[in-house]
C-alpha cells in the first residue's frame, strides 16, 4: 500500500477505544491502516490488552508505526462497592491517565488526531480543548441501532419506514432509559468533534448510514467490516503463516458443506444453568452437527468474574462424540469462513451479526443485552437473512429445548433456511467486492485517511 509523507512533527494520531476485547480489536485494525501510511499512532488501552495486541501484530501492516500507551488497569475501592456502578467507577478511573497521554502527545506534533469510542466521549471530555487537537468519534455498534437511538431521542429525526417498523416490532426493541436518550442528545449536539466512524459498509446497512449522515451537519464514514477490509490487504501467505489449524476446522473438514451450526455468546455473555441443560438438549435432538463455545462471561475484560462453573448435563458429550464439540475458545471468523459452516446461532453482538454476513452465514437470533435486540430485529426482519430463537419481548423466560431443536432444524434443513443462506452469500458477494482493490469500502477509508492529513 503506498504511504503518505507525514512526519512526527506533522500529525500523530491517538486511539482511545473502550476497554472491551472485541472493541479493542475493531479500533485496532482501523490502527493498523493508518500507521500503514507512515502515520504514528500511539493506542491507549489497558496494558494487559496491549500485550496481546503486540503478540498479534508483530510483522504485521502498520506494526512498525504503532506506539502502545498502557493504561493501568484500576484497581477497586472501597468506596466502589458503596452502590456505585462498577464498570462506571472503571471507566472514570481512566480519565486522569488519558488526559495525562493525550497532553504529552500533543506536544510532539502540530495537529494531534484523536479517534475515541463513543462510550468513551466522558473519558477524553477536556482533550478536546488542546488547540491543536481534531477529535472523531467511533461507533462499534450497527448503523441500524444507532438510527434507532436518534430516531428514539430526539424528536426531530423522523423516517416513516423505520418508524412503522418500530410500531410493528416494539416489543423486540429495548427500551431506552431516559438516561440513554440524554446522553444521545447530548452526543448528537457535540461540536468539538470532525466526523463519525462506523464499523459497517453501504451494502448490507446502506439505507441507516444514509440517513445517519442526513441527521448530522459533519462526515460519517462507514468503510467496514474492518476484519474483511484488513484481510483483503494482507497476503494470503502472511494470514496463512500466522494462521495455528485449530482442533474446531479440522472437525469441519470431515464434513458436509452447509451441515455444521455455530454456538457463541460472546465473552460476556453468561447463561443460567437451566437454559444452559435446555440448550444442550435442544442441540442434540435436532441432530444436526455443531461447534458450540461455552465460557465464563466477562464484564469488561475481567473486570468483574461472579459466574460460577457451568456444567454440560451428565453424559452429554459422550452421547454427541463424532457430531458435536463443546469448547472454550474457537476461531470464530475461520469456522464461518469453512464451507461446512451453514448456520450461526448467536447473540447478535454487531461483531458476530457483520461477521456471519461477511462470510454468507445465516443467522438463529437470541439477543441477551445491550444493542443485541436491534441487531436480531435487522437480521431477521430488514436483511432477512436470519430466525428468531429467543424473542426479546420474552427474555425473561426459558427458552426451551423443542424451541432451539426446531430453529436449528429450520435453519440447517428447511427450503426457508436455504433461502436466508443464499441471501446471505448474495451479501458476502457485494461485501468482498466492497473491501477489495478500487472497492468503494477502501475508498470510503482513504477518504478518511485524507482528512485526518490535510
Amino acid at each position: 500500500m503506498a504511504t503518505t509523507n507525514s512526519s512526527d512533527n506533522e500529525v500523530i494520531v491517538a486511539i482511545v477505544p473502550f476497554p472491551d476485547y472485541s472493541h479493542v480489536n475493531q479500533l485496532f485494525i482501523l490502527a493498523r491502516f493508518i500507521a500503514s501510511r507512515n502515520i504514528p499512532v500511539h493506542f491507549l488501552s489497558l496494558a494487559d490488552q496491549n500485550q496481546d495486541l503486540k503478540l498479534q501484530v508483530q510483522g504485521c501492516l502498520g506494526a512498525s508505526n504503532i506506539h502502545f500507551e498502557d493504561l493501568m488497569r484500576p484497581s477497586p475501592t472501597e468506596k466502589d462497592d458503596a452502590g456505585c456502578d462498577p464498570i462506571l467507577m472503571f471507566l472514570k478511573k481512566l480519565r486522569e491517565p488519558i488526559h495525562k497521554t493525550c497532553a504529552q502527545l500533543s506536544t510532539k506534533a502540530k495537529r494531534l488526531i484523536l479517534i475515541h469510542e463513543f462510550l468513551m466521549t466522558e473519558q477524553i471530555w477536556n482533550v478536546h480543548t488542546f488547540p491543536n487537537v481534531k477529535s472523531y468519534i467511533f461507533h462499534a455498534g450497527s448503523a441500524f441501532n444507532r438510527y434507532y437511538y436518534l430516531q428514539q431521542s430526539i424528536p426531530d429525526i423522523v423516517d416513516d419506514d423505520h418508524e412503522k417498523l418500530v410500531e410493528q416490532m416494539h416489543d423486540e426493541f429495548q427500551l431506552l432509559e431516559p438516561c440513554v436518550k440524554l446522553m444521545v442528545r447530548v452526543e448528537h449536539e457535540l461540536t468539538f468533534h470532525s466526523g463519525e466512524i462506523i464499523n459497517s459498509c453501504k451494502e448490507v446497512e446502506g439505507k441507516y448510514i444514509n440517513l445517519l449522515a442526513n441527521a448530522k451537519d459533519k462526515p460519517l464514514w462507514a468503510f467496514g467490516p474492518f476484519r474483511m477490509l484488513l484481510e483483503s490487504h494482507e497476503s494470503n501467505s502472511s494470514l496463512s503463516s500466522n494462521m495455528i489449524r485449530n482442533e474446531c476446522l479440522e472437525f469441519l473438514d470431515k464434513q458436509d458443506v452447509n451441515s455444521v451450526i455455530f454456538i457463541s455468546f460472546g465473552s460476556t455473555t453468561t447463561l443460567s444453568q437451566e437454559q444452559m441443560n435446555e440448550l444442550a438438549l435442544g442441540l442434540e435432538q435436532s441432530n444436526h452437527r455443531f461447534i458450540w463455545v461455552l465460557r465464563k462471561g466477562e464484564v469488561m475484560g475481567n473486570l468483574t468474574d461472579k459466574v460460577g462453573k457451568i456444567e454440560l448435563p451428565e453424559g452429554f458429550e459422550e452421547r454427541v462424540v463424532g457430531k458435536g464439540m463443546v469448547v472454550n475458545w474457537a476461531p470464530q471468523l475461520e469456522i464461518l469462513r469453512h464451507s461446512s459452516t451453514g448456520g450461526f446461532l448467536s447473540h447478535c453482538g454487531w461483531n458476530s451479526c457483520i461477521e456471519s454476513i461477511s462470510m454468507g452465514v445465516p443467522l438463529a437470533t437470541w439477543p441477551v443485552s445491550y444493542d443485541q435486540p436491534s441487531n436480531a430485529i435487522y437480521i431477521t426482519n430488514v436483511l432477512k437473512i436470519g430466525i428468531s430463537v429467543r424473542s426479546w419481548a420474552h427474555r425473561e423466560e426459558l427458552v426451551t429445548a423443542t424451541t432451539i431443536e426446531k430453529a436449528v432444524k429450520t435453519l440447517m434443513g428447511t427450503t426457508e433456511g436455504e433461502e436466508m443462506r443464499q441471501w446471505a452469500v448474495e451479501l458476502s458477494k457485494k461485501i468482498k467486492s466492497a473491501v477489495s482493490h478500487g472497492g468503494p469500502a477502501l475508498m470510503e477509508m482513504e477518504s478518511f485517511i485524507s482528512n485526518i492529513i490535510k
